[in-house]
């Protein structure tokens, strides 16, 4: 009986965490943000998954599309924004746990 390979690291996000499926992912143990799997409306308690965030919920201050972020902790103005492990960009201002990240909040560190 042939069996699939598992999957790539990298692929494993799709895994469903035990007690239902995520609705974000965070790739790395540093990333201070985590980017929604779908769109989330304001007030859902969602579920992150992924580095060591399993399980972890966070309640979303405002409505977030598909591949949007999110802070999963507070941010404080000029503090580094990190995605992937990488550094994005600062913020512009203080983030609040649950907040969207975007351009209204946050600079780029690759746009200047």
């Amino acid at each position: 009986m042939n069996r699939p390979d598992p999957p790539h690291p990298a692929q494993s996000y799709t895994d469903a965490p035990a007690g239902g499926a995520a609705q974000a992912l965070v790739l790395h143990a540093h990333d201070n943000v985590a980017t929604a799997l779908r769109a989330l409306d304001a007030g859902s308690q969602v579920r992150v998954h992924g580095a060591e965030a399993a399980d972890t919920r966070v309640t979303l201050r405002e409505p977030m599309a598909l591949c949007h972020k999110f802070a999963l902790r507070a941010i404080a103005r000029g503090e580094v924004v990190v995605k992937y492990g990488e550094a994005i960009g600062r913020a512009t201002r203080a983030i609040e746990v649950g907040e969207h990240v975007h351009t209204h909040n946050l600079v780029s560190a690759r746009a200047r």
